[in-house]
Parts: structure tokens; C-alpha cells; sequence
């Protein structure tokens, strides 16, 4: 056991050091944190870093929760275990008293979901069928189920606004029927799904001087689906999925006439995919059903299609693009509350349509090109921070945050060098986390395999049970630092126990011949529940360098920069912390889509991002900024500044590149081509289908949107008013020339 005397200081200490430090202030009667404020978990550190004792996993989980239940502030333990369902509560409860294995509790939370709802079963409307026309929706009158003047907020809390009315339709004809009657109204409208991005694409900001935004929004989720936490979706039952409804409908496409392209060999099929449709209901349709996947996807399985589509969102590995890549046809109602498509048949209109951020109009459908089933062959590693993804060549030892430091020969650090890029240049898949001051760093890269045999669940019960503990532990740390003073003074202490808690839960097959053979759908959301801790995000995508008179060989300096840069921000900002949740970092290929960040990186991109708690986003934005005029600094070996944007769904907006805004130079410079060929291609769009740039910056648009991507286009006028000016211009030429004069009087 460690004493406060021996310990370092607190920037100098490794994370072990900080978490027996931690175990020292609970126990020292003279320190400010009682024990009775944390109870048994000094106990809980000294055996978890004591090589003698083997705590398990499982007991990990079950000990830490009990030191939250045992805490004099039991209100934090009993207010988040009462946001789960009572049944899962009492699973949970059972195994943190030892009455269930983590095996029996996973597989209790299954067998208990249906009595949550007082159902048996749950029913399925995936279908698989040819289509070879254009879907026809028979006309109706409803617009659905309705609430008025209902405040929106989006997941990271970083939007909020009013619209007049939100709709939460279940059919293509009920959004016929909005769009008609918003667009009659001159209305505009907007559409979310989980709510999950981070950047201003919802509704319009309110009126000013007005309650609300004058405008419509409409929800493909319920408000339970999309606003509320804990949200289990990822727990393995059908009972906590969305409603079936026609707008969550897949469909397998046979006759490749319908999305303007050849026929798919080898076992790659179309798909549509309803844009209400989660990634878990396509996780499990793909597994259960389909036998094709997507070859990448973002981790969470709450969102919807509708939503990382609209903003070019992506996964990992060298080879993948992004998701609006793989698209073949977006369906879509449009400004005159018609049915319209845009398919293969004029791909370059499709690149454009793929990833438009809603301004098309209330996409209803997706049609992906999805590759046969295949075996994600895992092997994920947790690696010293210096190995993992070593300090670029120019960063001294002395550099380096003195608790990361250690010693490595020059011929070590050549070899982690090599693996390194191996890992990134090689892999199917590939990315990197790191929590604040841990002193490894999680390496999930991996390779496939077309054998769909012998292959396991993933996570499996026992890890579904841990995924679930987990989010309440994560929850439970960070509130009780809201009630114990000497955690409050002291973020350092309190990001340094998020981050030993966080890691605990990812695994690891270091020194040993495991691997994880379970099939891709189940690797690509290999995390589930994350999304019921908030966070703040700024992600961005960096162009990947060529080596020095090598232009088809990618140098992977600047992106170790970017990564050890992150790292001594942090440090260099400990006192406060304002970094509490990881660093990710994936490796990805290029995009043809128009506005895609990717899009001419011809030798990959970095896409590199920094997490915090949304509790803390007092103190984000400047930290973030720090880093992001890090990112921008860098230069190419051809002395170019290296080409960074911003991932369009994190956040973006508020920050600042070069003193002046970021949104300024995206449009000036960086996007000043594409931006104009988006709305060339857009207006051909609207020329075949009969609405221009105008009617849609009228109606699907919003403030930032009209800003960005908009710029220069004039809003056309409302229905009512080209009406009135037609009639007005009839009355004027039906008037007989002799009769103007006493109309005049």
C-alpha cells in the first residue's frame, strides 16, 4: 500500500498511482473524503493492483457497485438504478449481492425484457421482396400522432429549440400529408432520428422575441426512443426496439432496374433500409435474416440510418469510405409532396443526394449495397501509450508526460513504429482509444474472414451484463463527484477514476493465441450502451501524407503528432481536467461523396476525436479549441498545410481556425469547389423533379445550412404568395384597356 507522502506529484503520477492515491484519501482520517463516502474501495484498489489476488471481472463489477450502494450517498446509487426497468433492476441487483454469475444475469436481462412490457413476444415486418417501380403510397389525410410547442434537444445537449409542431409519423403517405400541409403553411421542416449529432442540422434557432421556431419537426423515433436515458435498445431482446412501422421497413432489392445499377455477385445484395431503422434492427436482420453487412458502421446501435447517412458519417479501416458512399438510391419526399428517387442511373446526381443533410427533403429510404456475411477475426490489445502509436520523430523523451514515460531502445521504438503502421496500412479495421492518463491505450485493428463458422456471440451474455453494470457505474462516478467536496476539488482525482473504471470493461487478448471470431455486424458495435453516458465531441478528418518523394506511400508523422499533441494538452491542462472521456482515433479510406470530408484523400484519412462529459462543457469548448489549433498547424512534407474538416455531425460550429471562424474558411476555402458543384448538382436535381435550390432552402433548410452549403441562393417565396401574385396577374390581363382608367378612380 502507497502513502500520500510517497506519491509523486500529481501531474507526474501514473494512473495506478492516482486510483492508490485515491485509496489513500478514503482511508487517511485526516484527509477530506470520508471513508464513509466511498467505502470499500481502498480495499477494492489494493487487491486489483496486488499480483498475488486475481479479481475477476466479474467481482470487479459486483465490488465497485457496492461501494456506490454503501455510500453514505446512497441517493446517487438508488437515483440510477430507478431509471432502469424494475425487472433488469433486479437482475442487476441480484448479481451485485452474488445470487447470479454475470452469465446468469445477461441471460436473465433477456428473459426478463418481455415482462417489462407484459408481452410474450414481439413481432418482425422485415420483408424480403423484388422491386422493380417506384413505391406508390395510397393518399390520406393523417399526419400522425402530434405534440405542439414541444421544446428539442439533441443528444449532447448542444441544440435546443422549439418548433410549433412535432410529428412522429409511421408512413410514407403521413409524411406526404406534413409536407403538404407545412409546406401550405409555410412551415419549414426538419427531421431527427436519435438526435445524435452534436452540429446545429436540426430546426431553425426560435423567433426572435417568439417561443418557438415557427416551423415543424418530425421525429422518426418516439421521445422515448429518441430523448430519454437510459435507452435500451442494445439490451438483446426485441421488446425495447421501435415500434415496427413502414419508415424501419427492410427490404432485400432483387431486380437491380430499381436502383439503376448491374446485378450484385459473390452474395453482395441491395438493401433498402427505411431511415428510421436503427444499426441494432439492422445488426440483427443482417445476422438473423439478410447474411449480407455493411463493411463498416459507426459503434452505436441507437442511431438511426436517417440520421448518419444525412451527415456522411463512417467507420474504420483503409479500405472503407464512408457510409453515404454505399449508397445506390435515396427515396424522398419532396418540396411539392411528391414521392421522388435518385438512384444509380446518374451517379454523380447520387453523390450529391447520398449525403445532403436533409435538404433534398424527408428522406424515407436508403438503398445500400451491402457485401456478403464475413467473420470479424478480433484481437484487441491493450498497449502502453508509447507503443501503441509511438511519439512522432521530432518529441523528445523529455517530451513526454513524465508518467508515460519508459525506456525503449531505438530498435524498439523502429519495431512499434512498424507495427503501428502495419496495423493501419493492413488491417480490415483499425482504431485507437485512450482514456486520460492511463498508461495504455486500447488497439482495436483486425483482419476478416469469409468463414462464418465456428463463430461466437458478441458481446456474449455474460458482457451484455457488464455493458449494462457499466453504464451505471460510469453514471454513478460522475454523479457522486457531484456530493463528495474533496472530488470536486480535485478533477484530476475524479478523471483519472473514469478513466480506471472505463477501461476495465474493454478486452484484451494480450499474450496469448485468442482471438474473437464473431460475425462483422457484431464487431462494428462491439460497444453498446455508451450512448447513455452524455458527452461533448469534436472530431476531424485529416488528410493522410505521402512520404517524401514517395506520393503513393503514406507517412503517418502528422497523425502521430495529432495523437501525442491531444496527450500533452491534456496534461498541460490537468488541474481542471476538462478532458474526462477518451481520445478515439480510426484510420478510414477516401469518398466520392460531394461534400464528405474524406473526399480527395486519395491515400486515407485520420479521423481523429476528443470526448468529454457534457456535465463539464463550461470548460470544453476552450480546451477543445487548444486542440484544434494543434490539428490545423500541421504541414505536409511538401510544406502544405495539411488538409483538416470537420466531421459534420460532431461539433464544429463555435470553434475558430486561424482567429477567425471555422465555418468561414470551411466555406471560403476548403469547401469553396464542392459547395459550388453541391448546388450545381442539386438544381439538376430539382430541374428533373420540379423545385429549385430556393423551395428547399425555404422548407428543409435551417441557419446553419443557409449559411454553409446555401450561401447565395435566394429563398424563393411561399406557396400562398405565388398564388396570389398569378391571380393578381390574371385579374391585370383581363381588365379590357378602356376600362383601366375607371377601375383606377
Amino acid at each position: 500500500m502507497s502513502t500520500a507522502t510517497q506519491t509523486p506529484p500529481p501531474s507526474e503520477r501514473t494512473l495506478q498511482e492516482k486510483i492508490e492515491h485515491l485509496g489513500d484519501l478514503v482511508r487517511d482520517p485526516k484527509s477530506d473524503l470520508g471513508s464513509d463516502e466511498l467505502p470499500h474501495l481502498p480495499e477494492l484498489i489494493d487487491d486489483w493492483y496486488n499480483t498475488d489476488v486475481d479479481v475477476t471481472k466479474e467481482e470487479f463489477h459486483q465490488r465497485i457497485l457496492r461501494v456506490f450502494k454503501d455510500s453514505k450517498h446512497e441517493q446517487v446509487y438508488n437515483g440510477v438504478m430507478a431509471q432502469l426497468p424494475s425487472e433488469t433492476r433486479k437482475v442487476l441487483e441480484d448479481f451485485i449481492e452474488g445470487d447470479k454469475t454475470a452469465d446468469e444475469a445477461g441471460k436473465a436481462i433477456k428473459e426478463v425484457a418481455p415482462l417489462e412490457l407484459g408481452v410474450s413476444g414481439a413481432s418482425s415486418h422485415i420483408q424480403t421482396f423484388s422491386m422493380m417501380a417506384q413505391q406508390v403510397t395510397p393518399p390520406t389525410k393523417t399526419k400522425g400522432k402530434e405534440t405542439k410547442d414541444l421544446t428539442f434537444q439533441n443528444w449532447g445537449r448542444t441544440v435546443k429549440n422549439t418548433p410549433t409542431v412535432t410529428y412522429y409519423p409511421e408512413t410514407v403517405a403521413e409524411i406526404i400529408e406534413i409536407v403538404r400541409d407545412a409546406v401550405a403553411k409555410n412551415k419549414g421542416i426538419r427531421v431527427a432520428g436519435f438526435r445524435h449529432s452534436w452540429a446545429p442540422v436540426f430546426g431553425r434557432s426560435n423567433k426572435t422575441g417568439q417561443s418557438t421556431n415557427g416551423d415543424v419537426l418530425i421525429s422518426t423515433l418516439t421521445e422515448t426512443n429518441a430523448s430519454r436515458l437510459p435507452n435500451l435498445t442494445s439490451v438483446p431482446t426485441n421488446l425495447f426496439q421501435p415500434k415496427d412501422t413502414e419508415l424501419n421497413a427492410i427490404n432485400v432489392i432483387t431486380d437491380p432496374k430499381f436502383v439503376g445499377a448491374p446485378a450484385l455477385k459473390n452474395g453482395r445484395k441491395y438493401v433498402q433500409v427505411g431511415t428510421a431503422t436503427t444499426n441494432e434492427k439492422f445488426r440483427r436482420w443482417c445476422i438473423d435474416t439478410g447474411n449480407v453487412t455493411l463493411p463498416m458502421n459507426i459503434i452505436e446501435v441507437e442511431i438511426t440510418f436517417g440520421g448518419s447517412n444525412a451527415t456522411i458519417c463512417h467507420g474504420a479501416g483503409i479500405n472503407n469510405p464512408t457510409l453515404s458512399d454505399l449508397v445506390r438510391r435515396i427515396d424522398y419526399i419532396d418540396v411539392n409532396g411528391q414521392e421522388r428517387f435518385v438512384n444509380m442511373s446518374d451517379p454523380a446526381l447520387l453523390k450529391a443526394a447520398s449525403g445532403c443533410f436533409g435538404l433534398l427533403g424527408i428522406v424515407t429510404y436508403i438503398t445500400f449495397e451491402c457485401d456478403a456475411m464475413c467473420t470479424a477475426v478480433m484481437r484487441p490489445v491493450k498497449l502502453d501509450v508509447i507503443d501503441a502509436i509511438p511519439p512522432p520523430p521530432e518529441m523528445k523523451d523529455s517530451d513526454i508526460p513524465a508518467a508515460l514515460r519508459q525506456k525503449r531502445t531505438q530498435a524498439q521504438k523502429d519495431d512499434a513504429v512498424r507495427e503501428f503502421e502495419r496495423r493501419a496500412n493492413e488491417d480490415f479495421y483499425a482504431e485507437w482509444f485512450w482514456f486520460p492518463y492511463s498508461q495504455q491505450v486500447w488497439v482495436n485493428t483486425w483482419k476478416t474472414d469469409i468463414d462464418t463458422k465456428n463463430v461466437v456471440n458478441y458481446p456474449s451474455n455474460a458482457k451484455t451484463l457488464y455493458q449494462v453494470a457499466s453504464t451505471a457505474i460510469m453514471n454513478m462516478a460522475q454523479e457522486i463527484g457531484k456530493h463528495i467536496h474533496a472530488l470536486q476539488v480535485a478533477p484530476q482525482t475524479q478523471t483519472s477514476l473514469l478513466s480506471w473504471l472505463a477501461v476495465k470493461n474493454f478486452d484484451d487478448v494480450k499474450g496469448t493465441n485468442k482471438s474473437i471470431r464473431t460475425l462483422l455486424p457484431n464487431a462494428l458495435h462491439f460497444q453498446r450502451g455508451v450512448q447513455n453516458i452524455r458527452v461533448r465531441n469534436l472530431e476531424v478528418e485529416m488528410a493522410l501524407d505521402s512520404k517524401k518523394g514517395k506520393p503513393n506511400e503514406r507517412d503517418y508523422t502528422n497523425v502521430r503528432r495529432a495523437w501525442w499533441d491531444v496527450i500533452k494538452t491534456c496534461y498541460a491542462n490537468a488541474k481542471t481536467s476538462p478532458m474526462r472521456m477518451p481520445m478515439e482515433m480510426r484510420i478510414m479510406g477516401s469518398s466520392e461523396v460531394t461534400l464528405a470530408p474524406q473526399r480527395g484523400n486519395k491515400l486515407g484519412t485520420c479521423a481523429i476525436g476528443i470526448l468529454t462529459l457534457e456535465a463539464v462543457s463550461d470548460i470544453w469548448v476552450l480546451y477543445a479549441q487548444q486542440v484544434l489549433d494543434k490539428w490545423t498547424s500541421y504541414k505536409t512534407n511538401d510544406g502544405k498545410p495539411v488538409v483538416v474538416k470537420p466531421h459534420w455531425a460532431k461539433e464544429w460550429y463555435m470553434y475558430k481556425v486561424g482567429g477567425k471562424p471555422w465555418v468561414e474558411k470551411l466555406v471560403k476555402e476548403d469547401y469553396k469547389e464542392e459547395i459550388a458543384e453541391f448546388q450545381a448538382l442539386m438544381a439538376a436535381i430539382g430541374k428533373k423533379h420540379g423545385w429549385t435550390l430556393g423551395d428547399i432552402k425555404r422548407t428543409f433548410s435551417n441557419d446553419v445550412l443557409d449559411n454553409t452549403f446555401l450561401g447565395g441562393v435566394a429563398t424563393s417565396k411561399p406557396q400562398q404568395a405565388v398564388k396570389a401574385e398569378k391571380i393578381v396577374q390574371v385579374q391585370v390581363h383581363e381588365i379590357p384597356a378602356d376600362a383601366v382608367s375607371e377601375v383606377s378612380v
